[in-house]
């Protein structure tokens, strides 16, 4: 039978319990336990445990649920199938998995991948990983033995291991390209990628590298990538990416009953077009030039043949259907009127009008400032100067036609007047203003399907945005300056986004409805405290926590099973 016994040890009384037995006779203890002093007995008595001498907090939403997706589809193995390298150290599949991660929760420099990792719950997940071994030196090892020829087969076994897995729609994809502005030096001579073009962010003065991507329609999977030189223009590079997007997939596509590719008029050639005018199972969605074809820009806005649309994505549309020959064969050709699309048109015509008159009024000012002998220093203008001058300065789309300037000369000054053409305005409000023109060889197609599809071209440049976040991106950083770490760069970059996409998906299963840029703010806000509690016998006690949750967090930590990645 158990008793409690009291020991006096300098003036302090503490407790054990105790169990005792007779041996031959004789009275042994069987066992003793400290209990500690009487003021701790009644505190554990009470519930209250002893205070922890510190705390541990680690990243646990966005971790868990990236890893998550990485080990259930295996993604690591299949890399590591792709780059070999000898069994030493982590494995190459090992680090483009944790760029990936990385680049998709908190985008840091490889130099400051240990600092990030460190306070996120991967640091108990893997415990090979030290600082030393995510050092930039070490990530740059791996990266570098990765051969350009092999990226593409290794993204392609990743697609395929999902594919096989998921239920993915692969009827509808959408096509796109996008840039990089750069700060690679201008004398670089071991980067052919990065070169200068026109920069969709503005900064024409600096290196670009372009970025082409196939995303599905359904559920906004990417397919397939491709990254290209700076100043290749859209069409050129489509005639590339389309060859080997075609050759990728075409064992894919007839056992899903065709594919249709969206893309828009920048990638528009005879080339490219012939590519699909065939019998190879694929089919698109594009657009032409309004001035390309006149006579179908020129219906007016307010024609009957302009038919409302009842589809509830298209409620401020109208649309005329008919056929014409194009690229070497019968198109279906749909000609759309969009009112919200008129009215964001004709505000910025204004604008840009108000802009054109302020600045040829200004000029004008000058030349009659000259004329009148205000002005006299300064080179004299010419005719020639200030035609270039009203060039530059009507240079914006349907200025020429909207504003006519008339070039005279007094005392051989040159003399300038100019007006709105107030009918040619009305014209244009009429016909261009608000209009599409949709082609497609998918004649089977209802008129509201083709055009619900053009319209999915919003799937690819939403990514393009996401990428380009400072804040939740997955590009930026990007410290490269050859060709081949910049590919390598543009792999990983994609895995983030076919592991968001997966997440997504299972977050959409579960009935949850909510955007990226939510579902990264959700996770984020959910972290682990380890609260470390005073040692007893040489033994670390610690007690692991989550932080409060609200009823989503606590959705999404069921759905990718964070209770498994949490301290025992």
């Amino acid at each position: 039978m158990a008793y409690i016994t009291r020991k006096q040890i300098k003036g302090t009384t503490y407790y054990y319990a105790e169990e005792s037995e007779r041996i031959n006779g004789k009275t042994r203890r069987k066992w003793q336990k400290y209990l500690g002093p009487l003021h701790k007995i009644m505190a554990a008595m009470d519930g209250l445990p002893s205070n922890p001498q510190y705390a541990e907090i680690f990243e646990l939403g966005c971790p868990a649920a990236y890893l998550k997706i990485v080990q259930e589809f295996k993604m690591i193995k299949i890399l590591d199938d792709i780059f070999h390298k000898r069994s030493q150290g982590l494995s190459t599949g090992f680090y483009l998995g944790l760029a990936a991660i990385n680049r998709g929760i908190q985008s840091v420099s490889k130099r400051s991948m240990w600092d990030w990792y460190k306070n996120t719950i991967l640091l108990r997940s893997f415990p090979e990983v030290d600082k030393k071994s995510l050092s930039s030196q070490r990530f740059w090892d791996n990266m570098s033995t990765i051969s350009e020829n092999k990226i593409k087969r290794a993204w392609m076994n990743l697609i395929n291991s999902v594919l096989e897995q998921e239920k993915i729609d692969l009827s509808s994809v959408s096509y796109d390209g996008t840039n990089f502005y750069s700060f690679i030096h201008s004398f670089n001579t071991r980067c052919s990628l990065a070169q200068r073009g026109k920069n969709k962010q503005g900064r024409g003065d600096l290196k670009q590298i372009n970025y082409a991507l196939f995303c599905t329609r359904q559920e906004h999977f990417p397919l397939y990538f491709d990254v290209y030189e700076g100043n290749r223009h859209d069409s050129k590079a489509f005639e590339g990416v389309i060859d080997n997007f075609f050759n990728a997939f075409s064992n894919r596509v007839f056992s899903e009953k065709g594919m249709t590719i969206v893309f828009d008029k920048g990638n528009n050639s005879d080339t490219n077009f012939k590519r699909f005018i065939t019998d190879s199972g694929f089919h698109f969605v594009g657009s032409v030039k309004l001035d390309d074809h006149k006579e179908l820009a020129m219906i007016s806005n307010d024609d009957d043949s302009l038919k409302p649309l009842s589809h509830p994505r298209l409620d401020q549309v109208k649309a005329f259907r008919t056929q014409k020959k194009m690229y070497g064969k019968t198109l279906t050709v749909i000609v759309t009127f969009n009112n919200s699309l008129y009215s964001s048109q004709l505000q910025s015509i204004n604008n840009e009008v108000n802009k054109c008159v302020e600045k040829l009024s200004l000029l004008s000012l000058k030349l009659e400032n000259r004329i009148a002998g205000i002005v006299t220093k300064g080179r004299k203008p010419t005719k020639d100067s200030v035609r270039k001058q009203i060039a530059s300065i009507r240079s914006g789309q349907h200025m020429k036609k909207l504003i006519s300037v008339d070039l005279t000369e007094c005392n051989g000054i040159p003399r300038i007047s100019y007006h709105l053409d107030n009918a040619v305005f009305a014209e244009l409000c009429d016909t261009y203003l608000g209009k599409n023109i949709i082609i497609t060889d998918n004649a089977h197609w209802a008129t509201e399907e083709i055009i619900v599809s053009y319209r999915s071209q919003y799937i690819v440049e939403d990514i393009f945005k996401q990428m380009k976040d400072r804040k939740t991106g997955s590009w930026w950083p990007m410290f490269h300056w050859t060709d081949q770490m910049i590919r390598v760069h543009g792999l990983y970059c994609s895995i983030t986004l076919l592991i968001r996409a997966l997440m997504m998906k299972r977050i959409q299963n579960a009935g949850i409805s909510m955007s990226i840029n939510k579902t990264q703010e959700k996770l984020s806000e959910i972290r682990e405290v380890i609260n470390v509690f005073p040692q007893k016998r040489k033994k670390k006690i610690s007690q692991s926590v989550v932080s409060k949750m609200d009823e989503t967090q606590k959705r999404l930590f069921e759905i990718f099973e964070m209770e498994s990645f949490l301290s025992n």
